[in-house]
């Protein structure tokens, strides 16, 4: 065959058709014969792109099973890693049903039944109030707790179970029942213990059955139990509880975490304050939590709280600062956060009273007293006592009336004589006062209640007893009550200096207001009290220094504004005593001797409308005796 030939039919070109063509053929049979080849071609074509689609759709489906696999692999490794993370963080309370004999199961008593009151007895101390914020503490299953049905054969929950026994931290607990000769034992055991037993009459179960649940939690969070023991205010066997929970707060301090040694001094400062009544004891406790944690929230909270019984007015008011700064992060993770907003706002309400800013503590109060949840130690009646002595320093004693009515009292209950003692010091009442010794020593001395909570509110007090025998002319009596109060007590160093001022001895006097001032250069009362006694014995110069000193420590502070106005009003010059009222005006607007000064200030002043106006504003707020007469003497004078 010639190389025309073989690149003829390599072409595609049949020899046949040409020669068919060439020696003139019919034009019909030419036609059909290429209409054949053209359909050919065409199949040709299409069986080409047949085995291209079916080629490309065996490379998709291969990536697809490819995907799919790598798919299932990251799942099912996804799922085994969540599994693994799970067990790894694994850390709660499983209990496994209890042993118990056939009797007690033909009772309805199985060991599933058991393992579930355990449960409830410990759920229910869990549940025990405490400011400590659960995920602090060290060992923490906190209501993660459960009863566990062994599982038979192989499965995920069984493939769960041995990641979590091997990589988890969950405390399982078991135990059983028997009888013993005299009744039945219940036995309990965590990971790695011994178990205790509980031994006692059938009758009995319910209660062995609570023994042996506090072991538990005992075991395994001491801390959260020592709390629930020093928390249950029930009288009965409450000097065993708060022993055993003494000595499991001295077990924690003796560990190795800071921690738990801080939290475990602040237990011992409740139990001191709350069972003890020892305001001196606790305050050495929470000094001892805070030299483990510098900024132990709790603990400059707690401290401030004793520092108001001790009397310690500058302490007091360096930790309110603290616990201020401490309660208002944006993140507290050592409290309970049902805890917080019950500090939070209690400081802040106290931190102005501590320099005179009354104006600004008696709505936190008031918000304090309607906060939803109040733990016992910031319990309602704190909030009422503390906003209605900031009523009476306020000298707003309608204010305190309007709240006690509305609060459906008749009285002061007897633990808050706090508020009494202000009113009666507003009223100049120094009779209510002695009747109120009177009551305090035959319910509060240890000679016929015999209680230290007695004793300790009849000391706290002891300071206004003192000043109410001084200014009834008892100085005996007043001197005899005073000089056993300790001397960081700046209330009753300031009380000291008050009683020798009111028997003459002014040289006496001044050297205990020297005295006070020096212990509480942050606090504006001394110097306030020093300026009136100065300006009583006619040295308004002299007043004026004490009281601008007092100005400049508490700027919001009514009283020393007050007592310018009238140091300057003894010096002639009334028209500036003007300015002076109308600033003190600001933060005691309805103090009745305020509005009787000014108005006596505008007497002199040349302007006996705007007199005659606060006259009547002053008749209208309380004022004591001597002022209704000075009153009255300005009016027809």
């Amino acid at each position: 065959m010639s190389e025309e030939n073989s690149a003829s039919q390599e072409g595609g070109v049949d020899p046949v058709a040409t020669s068919m063509a060439l020696s003139g053929a019919s034009r019909a049979k030419a036609d059909a014969f290429l209409e054949d080849q053209r359909h050919h071609l065409y199949e040709q074509a299409r069986h080409l792109r047949e085995q291209l689609s079916l080629k490309l759709w065996e490379l998709r489906m291969g990536v697809f099973l490819r995907v799919g696999t790598l798919v299932v692999g990251l799942a099912f490794a996804t799922g085994a890693g969540l599994m693994v993370w799970d067990a790894a963080h694994s850390k709660g309370l499983i209990i496994e049903p209890f042993a118990v004999p056939p009797g007690l199961r033909e009772r309805g008593l199985s060991g599933e039944v058991i393992a579930s009151q355990m449960i409830d007895k410990l759920s229910h101390m869990t549940k025990s109030e405490s400011s400590r914020a659960v995920q602090s503490y060290a060992n923490n299953w906190g209501q993660n707790i459960k009863v566990e049905i062994p599982e038979t054969g192989v499965s995920i929950g069984e493939l769960r179970q041995f990641l979590k026994d091997w990589l988890g931290h969950d405390i399982r607990i078991s135990g059983e029942i028997y009888r013993t000769a005299d009744g039945v034992a219940v036995t309990a055991r965590t990971s790695g213990e011994e178990g205790a037993t509980f031994t006692g009459k059938e009758s009995d179960l319910d209660a062995l059955v609570q023994q042996a649940a506090e072991h538990v939690y005992e075991v395994t969070q001491p801390y959260r139990y020592a709390n629930y023991l020093d928390r249950n205010h029930a009288p009965e066997g409450a000097e065993q509880r708060v022993a055993k929970a003494t000595a499991i707060y001295r077990r924690l301090i003796a560990g190795d975490d800071p921690l738990e040694r801080a939290w475990a001094w602040n237990g011992l400062g409740t139990i001191a304050a709350f069972w003890l009544h020892d305001s001196r004891l606790a305050e050495f406790y929470y000094r001892k939590a805070l030299g483990q944690i510098p900024d132990f929230t709790i603990g400059y909270y707690a401290l401030a709280a004793r520092n108001g019984p001790l009397g310690q007015e500058e302490e007091n008011l360096f930790n309110l600062r603290q616990a201020v700064r401490l309660l208002h992060r944006d993140s507290i993770p050592d409290l309970n956060p049902h805890y917080v907003p019950n500090a939070r706002i209690s400081a802040d309400g106290q931190l102005p009273v501590a320099t005179g800013d009354f104006a600004a503590a008696i709505p936190l109060m008031r918000e304090g007293a309607a906060l939803p949840d109040s733990f016992s130690v910031l319990a309602r009646e704190t909030f009422y006592q503390n906003g209605m002595i900031a009523m009476s320093r306020r000298h707003d004693l309608h204010a305190v009336s309007a709240w006690m009515r509305d609060l459906g009292w008749r009285g002061v209950p007897l633990d808050l004589l706090g508020v009494r003692f202000w009113v009666d010091m507003e009223r100049r009442d120094w009779g209510d006062m002695a009747a109120i010794e009177g009551i305090g020593r035959k319910r509060l001395l240890p000679a016929d209640d015999g209680t230290s909570a007695g004793v300790a509110i009849f000391n706290r007090n002891r300071p206004f007893f003192a000043l109410a025998h001084a200014q009834t002319g008892d100085f005996a009596g007043a001197e005899a009550l005073i000089a056993r109060t300790p001397g960081d007590n700046d209330i009753a160093v300031r009380f000291r200096a008050l009683i020798a001022d009111l028997e003459g001895q002014h040289a006496r006097a001044d050297w205990w207001f020297a005295r006070s001032e020096a212990q509480t250069p942050s606090i504006p009362f001394t110097d306030a009290l020093w300026g009136q006694a100065l300006l009583k014995r006619g040295q308004p110069d002299a007043a004026i220094d004490k009281f601008k000193l007092a100005n400049q420590k508490g700027p919001h502070f009514a009283d020393p504004l007050e007592g310018w106005g009238e140091a300057l009003m003894a010096k002639n010059q009334s028209h500036l005593a003007l300015e002076k009222f109308a600033k003190a005006d600001k933060y005691a607007p309805n103090w009745g001797r305020l509005h009787l000064k000014w108005g006596e200030a505008l007497v002199y002043a040349g302007k006996p409308d705007e007199a005659k106006a606060q006259f009547v504003r002053a008749a209208a707020l309380d004022l004591t005796p001597a002022e209704k007469a000075e009153r009255m003497g300005m009016i027809h004078g």
